[in-house]
C-alpha cells in the first residue's frame, strides 16, 4: 500500500487506523524529545479516528496532550536504569493489555529497549524512531539494538538511512523515512512585520546600508564559524563592502568565542563581524539578513533552523554534508534552473565566500526565484502535514506486518 493511498486517514471505518489504539512513549524535552513532532501526530491521530496515548515523564507532554483530546500516562521515560529499565518492560506490557495498545511508537534509545521488551510480551507492533544522521557502526549491545527491532524504523532523511542500511542490512527493508515537520505559517515572509526585522537587525548593530550575513547556532569548531570569518575576509579583499557577518548563538565553552574574536582582529576583519546569542524571534531573523549561512565542517541530522531558513525564502548558504543536499537544491546535484540554495565543501573558505558572494550579487529577480522555489520544496517535503501524513502510513503499514 503506498503512503498516497493512506494519506487522506480520514474517520471513515475502513480508514487504516480507525478504532486503533496509537502510544507514543517520549523522553524529556532535556534528552531530546521532540514536543511538536509528538502532539502534530496526536493531532493527526485523533482526526483518523485513532486513540492517540501519550506516555512520557510526569509535567512533560501532559497538559498540551490532554487539551488535544489525547491521553497522558506518566511513565519514567528518561530511566536508564538497567533495574528500572526491565521494572519498566513489565509496566509497559501492562499498559498495553489494560488501554488496548495496537502499537507503539518508541522516539529514543531506552524507550525502544523497554518498547521491544513490551511489544514481544504483548505481540504488539513497534514502531522506532532513530535520531539525527543515523549510527555510524553495527550496535555493540543489546540496549543499542533496539532502536533497529522495530517492525518499521523510521529515520529523517535518505542520508540517515543509507547509513543505518549500510551499517546493518538486515534492517534496510525496515527503514523509512520521515522528514522532519515544521510549522510554515509562522515563517511566511508576509507574516512578519517590518517591526520586527528591524528590531532584528538593530540587535545586530547593523547600519541601513550594511547587508548582513547570518550564521545562525551554537558556536563550536564543528560548526565552522572559523572558516566563516576567513570567507569574510576573502569577501572584502574582493571588493564587496558594506557586508556585516553576525554569528548569532551562544558559546557553551568562552575559550573558542575568544578564538574567534581573535580570528577576526588577525584576519583584518573584526569591524565587519559581530557577535551575539541566538535569535529570539528565529522569522524576523531570517528576513532580516541577505544571506543566511550554515557551514557545519561535520554531518547532522536535519536541523530545525536550516528548514527554518530555507522555508522563509532566505537565500541558504550550506555545508555539503549530510542530508543538506536533500534540503537545498543546488549544482551539480540539481540544475541551475531548480536551485534553491547553495551547497559548499565543508571547511572550504574559498568556496563558502563565493557562494556568499554570488549570493549578495544576485538580480532582484533571481533572487525572488530563488526564494520562491526554496519556500516550494520545504512545505513540499518538510510541511508538519507531510511528517504527519508519513508518519501514520508507518503506523498503518506496521500494523498490517
Amino acid at each position: 500500500m503506498t503512503i498516497g493511498a493512506l494519506s487522506p486517514f480520514g474517520r471513515a471505518t475502513k480508514a487504516p487506523l480507525a478504532g486503533r489504539t496509537i502510544l507514543q512513549i517520549v523522553p524529556p524535552l532535556a534528552d531530546g524529545g521532540d514536543e511538536r513532532s509528538t502532539l502534530a501526530v496526536v493531532t493527526a491521530l485523533i482526526e483518523a479516528g485513532a486513540r492517540a496515548l501519550v506516555a512520557s515523564d510526569p509535567g512533560e507532554f501532559a497538559s498540551e496532550t490532554q487539551a488535544l483530546g489525547g491521553l497522558h500516562l506518566p511513565f519514567p521515560a528518561s530511566a536508564r536504569n538497567p533495574l528500572t529499565m526491565a521494572f519498566n518492560a513489565r509496566r509497559l506490557a501492562r499498559l498495553i493489555e489494560s488501554e488496548r495498545i495496537d502499537l507503539v511508537h518508541a522516539r529514543s534509545l531506552a524507550v525502544a529497549w523497554v518498547g521491544r521488551a513490551a511489544c514481544r510480551r504483548a505481540r504488539s507492533a513497534l514502531v522506532t524512531t532513530i535520531a539525527g544522521k543515523g549510527g555510524s557502526a553495527p550496535p555493540r549491545t543489546r540496549l543499542e539494538s533496539a532502536l533497529l527491532d522495530g517492525d518499521r524504523v523510521i529515520v529523517s532523511s535518505q542520508y540517515a538511512a543509507g547509513r543505518v542500511g549500510g551499517v546493518l542490512a538486515s534492517v534496510a527493508p525496515r527503514l523509512r523515512i520521515v522528514r522532519p515537520g515544521v510549522d510554515l505559517a509562522p515563517l511566511a515572509p508576509q507574516g512578519t512585520s517590518r517591526e520586527r526585522v528591524a528590531k532584528a537587525r538593530e540587535g545586530w548593530g547593523a547600519a541601513p546600508h550594511e547587508r548582513v550575513v547570518l550564521a545562525p547556532g551554537r558556536l563550536h569548531p564543528e560548526r565552522g564559524q572559523g572558516a566563516l570569518i576567513e570567507a569574510a575576509a576573502l569577501i572584502e579583499a574582493r571588493g564587496l563592502a558594506d557586508v556585516r557577518f553576525v554569528l548569532a548563538g551562544e558559546a557553551p565553552k568562552a575559550a573558542f568565542a575568544r578564538d574567534l574574536d581573535a580570528q577576526a582582529v588577525e584576519q583584518g576583519v573584526r569591524s565587519a563581524v559581530t557577535r551575539v546569542g541566538a535569535a529570539a524571534d528565529r522569522a524576523a531573523a531570517m528576513l532580516a539578513a541577505s544571506v543566511v549561512v550554515f557551514p557545519t565542517r561535520a554531518a547532522e541530522g536535519v536541523t530545525r533552523a536550516t528548514l527554518e531558513a530555507a522555508a522563509s525564502g532566505a537565500l541558504t548558504v550550506v555545508s555539503d554534508i549530510g542530508p543538506a543536499r536533500e534540503i537545498i537544491a543546488a549544482p551539480p546535484h540539481a540544475a541551475a534552473e531548480e536551485r534553491t540554495g547553495w551547497l559548499t565543501p565543508p571547511g572550504d573558505a574559498s568556496a563558502l565566500a563565493a557562494a556568499i558572494g554570488e549570493a549578495l550579487t544576485l538580480g532582484a529577480s533571481a533572487r525572488e526565484a530563488i526564494r520562491r522555489r526554496a519556500r516550494a520544496r520545504i512545505a513540499e517535503f518538510y510541511s508538519i502535514e507531510r511528517m504527519t501524513r508519513d508518519t501514520l502510513a508507518v503506523y498503518a503499514e506496521a500494523l498490517n506486518r
